[in-house]
């Protein structure tokens, strides 16, 4: 049985965008998506070579969906990400030496190393952590917008999610809260076409993660979660709405997992012929494209590359020589 994401995508590839994106956001989207790439691919060839990477799970193929959505944020706006991948987090201005210290329990992550990569933090630049619970982050979310609204602030919080995290209960008692209160937060649906070894659609109707939704009065946006140029459009429309007032958003985007769900799984659950359909819609493809057709020429592009793989070799570099994390260590830290 073959996933329907494909299909459904396509009806969503003549649509227009009232936000499009500026060719320098998209230049920093591109760097952003490539130095989440390269990252996923060192710790793959790690994985390779018989060496511990903890608690990786690859975003190979889903960093348009991790990166357009966190650049037009605000540095007080606060995000709930996702275990899968670290674009998010370097979107919202995390180092990549934090995040690969955090995984590697090292020293001079942002929480010394203890936590892991699962629970990266950096509540200056609106990222407070993830939950002890998995799926318990919309009830997170929902508090942290009750926050600002009574704050008076215009700040705005983003929730991703996928499709495991999508089926607990908790999500559908904070859009109850969210809608009631008109409050300012907008989900983000991760739908890459598997829940660990389970099809989207063997969970959702269609295989759409919004149909669920249609009994709340909410504005659901679909998009093609491959499309920088969609998923910044449909982004900024919805913190417009969150920060005048009008309450939540839902931003489903289609997408696709092309690795494997986790370090240990052989991923052979997924048709080979299924995966290559959507390598050819590699959003870093996809991205580079229209940077060409922007005008932005090769040489552009190779700078990108040359200065995110030097950024590579630097933070493994510091991974290597870094300390293993000791609980001391936590002594006299001062919370930023």
């Amino acid at each position: 049985m073959e996933s329907t994401l494909a299909d459904s995508r396509d009806d969503l590839s003549l649509r227009t965008h009232a936000h499009p994106i500026s060719a320098q956001e998209l230049i920093k989207t591109y760097h952003l998506m490539l130095l989440s790439r390269r990252f996923d691919e060192r710790c793959t060839q790690l994985l390779r070579q018989g060496k511990l990477v903890p608690h990786y799970h690859s975003g190979v193929g889903q960093e348009a969906l991790m990166v357009a959505p966190v650049i037009p944020l605000k540095r007080a706006d606060q995000m709930i990400y996702t275990h899968r991948g670290y674009a998010h987090l370097l979107a919202k201005g995390i180092s990549l030496k934090e995040i690969a210290l955090d995984m590697f329990m090292k020293v001079g992550g942002t929480n010394c190393g203890l936590g892991g990569v699962m629970h990266v933090s950096r509540p200056d630049l609106g990222v407070p952590g993830r939950e002890g619970v998995f799926g318990g982050r919309f009830g997170i979310a929902a508090g942290l917008a009750l926050a600002a609204k009574l704050r008076k602030t215009s700040d705005v919080v983003v929730c991703f999610y996928g499709e495991a995290a999508g089926s607990r209960g908790i999500l559908y008692e904070a859009l109850n809260m969210a809608v009631l209160w008109s409050l300012p937060l907008i989900l983000v649906a991760e739908n890459n076409g598997w829940s660990f070894t389970s099809r989207t659609e063997w969970l959702y109707p269609q295989g759409r993660m919004s149909r669920v939704w249609r009994g709340f009065d909410i504005p659901v946006d679909v998009v093609d979660g491959n499309d920088v140029d969609a998923i910044f459009s449909s982004m900024t429309a919805a913190i417009d709405r969150a920060r005048s007032g009008k309450g939540p958003s839902i931003i489903e985007g289609l997408t696709y997992r092309l690795d494997p769900h986790i370090w240990y799984d052989d991923g052979l659950y997924q048709p080979k012929e299924e995966i290559a359909r959507w390598r050819e819609r590699d959003p870093l493809v996809l991205a580079a494209a229209r940077l060409r057709a922007m005008g932005r020429r090769d040489g552009e592009l190779d700078a990108i590359g040359e200065r995110v793989q030097a950024e590579i070799e630097d933070v493994f570099r510091a991974v290597n020589e870094a300390r293993d994390a000791r609980w001391q260590d936590v002594q006299g830290l001062v919370v930023r």
